[in-house]
């Protein structure tokens, strides 16, 4: 171990060498601070043994300036004088020990001096693991922040050469074929042409091509006399001396490679290899997370298309079928009038049954294309202020005769402080026609159906349609609002239904960002409820649809 003792007094350097004769300590001298930092330029000594008194400095200001020519060289302090207020501040200037000349023996001034390595081995190490770890934190921020590659790649390799002192690098990433290298971020060149000259590296061909050949998409490769070397035309002509070439890898695979130089000859340490493959592999998250996003932009575009496509052969076979069976109806309609000639009662019972079923039919198609529209995105939703309790009343009255026709009695009861709601009207009737339709459906003679409203807080509304009927079985509730699902009250129904009414109205109340469910019990009826915001501009003075 080689120490370098700062002392003008020979006294105590006869002292001190005695001291530490039968240590194997190897001491050399310097009298003057001057030569002290002559002699640490040039390197080769693992510890500092200093005098505060020098005829050329004096005080703490010696610490600090011994530290700025050989930060990585440890110092004790041994001096005459013995003041603690000092050896604090000594301390706090960077020393790894004070140390008071004629309180020590040889053995514990040799003990010091290996302490004060170690320690400050230690905590250059933990510098070392904090800068590391502060770049990296960096480097995630900024793959974080931007799904930009080209901006992200390019502003990890000015962070990488910052850090450690590089003065080019480039990051180069397999193109779309998986087989050729190409440059995409650069930093330091001197030339911009030079960025282009660059040899293609190819996944294929790379061991006839270079020296490392495929150690490149395997392990870090080193030159660090790189001007001794044949090749690297380009690199020459920037003057490099020594490079460093890590595969940047995502999920194991080699998606790229990162090139930093040096234009002056630098030797690589294993902790600043692996410091620089883990940067590597944070590349690799990023250019993955990149893929990744564009992969699903562009799958959500395809879906998109496809819906759309969707939607427009669904609206085109609804219109084909439409037209026949409207055809169909409006036929019927005029033979029961007789405008072909007289009907019997037989035939305008087989003509109403004609009526009947195309109807059915062309409901079935309606739904099936309000279906379509709204699970691809294409459904058209207006909204607007609506006086919602209006609503309810104008749907009761459409259904007003239907009930009476099977002495059902049907109310509303709605909150007189209801607030309006921002929807759409007629999506809104559809809603409502659909549960009422199905209440006085699944509702014997002299049965109740109720139609209902009410503020559930400042932010909600809520309505129901609640009647006495048959009721759905608790195993069959969670069935309701899938497609082609129907519970098994339709079998005390003579109308049959789609399976989709009541999925159009989950469809719908989604849409206006409210959600729909049903409370039931078999023989004692059930209440289907939905909820909707409420309009927080409830300007009474509005003119509501």
């Amino acid at each position: 171990m080689r120490v370098l003792l700062v002392e003008d007094n020979d006294d105590d350097v006869l002292l001190i060498r005695e001291s530490l004769s039968e240590t194997k300590l190897e001491i050399h001298r310097a009298e003057r601070l001057s030569t002290a930092l002559e002699q640490l330029a040039r390197g080769g000594f693992d510890a500092v043994l200093l005098d505060l008194s020098l005829p050329d400095a004096w005080g703490l200001d010696t610490i600090g300036r011994l530290r700025h020519q050989a930060a990585a060289v440890p110092i004790v302090v041994l001096t005459g004088l013995n003041d603690e207020e000092v050896a604090v501040r000594a301390v706090e200037e960077g020393a790894q020990d004070y140390l008071i000349k004629g309180q020590v023996n040889g053995h514990l001034l040799a003990r010091s001096l290996r302490y004060a390595i170690q320690r400050h081995r230690a905590e250059e190490t933990l510098k070392e693991r904090n800068r590391e770890l502060l770049i990296l934190q960096k480097i995630s921020e900024t793959i974080l922040g931007s799904l930009d590659l080209k901006a992200v790649l390019g502003k990890i390799l000015e962070e990488t050469m910052v850090n450690d002192c590089f003065d080019l690098g480039n990051i180069r990433l397999l193109d779309r074929s998986g087989e050729m290298l190409e440059v995409v971020a650069s930093r330091g060149y001197r030339c911009s042409e030079n960025v282009l000259s660059h040899r293609a590296l190819a996944r294929t061909t790379e061991s006839r091509q270079s020296k490392f050949g495929d150690r490149l998409f395997r392990e870090p490769c080193i030159e660090e006399q790189l001007q001794q070397c044949g090749g690297y035309r380009t690199l020459k002509k920037e003057g490099v001396e020594s490079f460093i070439m890590v595969p940047v890898r995502a999920n194991g695979e080699v998606v790229g490679t990162l090139q930093l130089a040096s234009r002056t000859p630098r030797k690589f340490k294993s902790e600043e290899v692996n410091l620089l493959q883990t940067i590597g592999n944070q590349m690799g998250v990023a250019v993955q997370k990149v893929q990744l996003y564009e992969e699903t932009a562009r799958q959500a575009l395809e879906l998109e298309r496809a819906n759309k496509l969707q939607a427009d052969f669904t609206a085109m076979i609804a219109h084909d079928l439409r037209s026949p069976l409207m055809n169909i109806m409006g036929v019927a309609e005029v033979m029961v009038e007789g405008m072909f000639g007289g009907v019997t009662k037989e035939q305008k019972k087989w003509l109403g049954r004609i009526q009947s079923n195309s109807q059915s039919l062309v409901d079935l198609v309606s739904d099936f294309l309000d279906v379509s529209k709204l699970e691809s995105g294409y459904v058209d939703v207006n909204r607007e202020t609506v006086n919602l309790a209006g609503l309810i009343q104008k749907s009761i009255e459409s259904y007003r005769v239907l009930a009476l026709n099977k002495k059902i009695s049907i109310r509303g009861t709605v909150d007189p402080a209801l607030p309006f709601v921002h929807a759409d009207p007629r999506r809104l009737e559809q809603v409502l026609s659909n549960l009422i339709s199905n209440a006085i459906k699944f509702t014997g003679e002299g049965g109740k159906v109720a139609v209902g409203a009410a503020s559930t807080d400042a932010r909600m509304v809520n309505v129901w349609v609640r009647d006495n009927g048959v009721g759905i079985a608790a195993d069959e509730i969670d069935q309701l609002f899938e497609k082609y699902r129907q519970g098994g009250n339709v079998r005390h129904s003579s109308h049959k239904g789609t399976g989709l009414g009541l999925v159009i109205c989950k469809m719908i109340v989604a849409a206006h960002g409210g959600r729909i469910w049903v409370d039931s019990e078999p023989a004692k009826g059930s209440t289907f409820n939905f909820s909707l915001p409420a309009s927080f501009a409830d300007d009474r003075n509005l003119t509501p649809a």
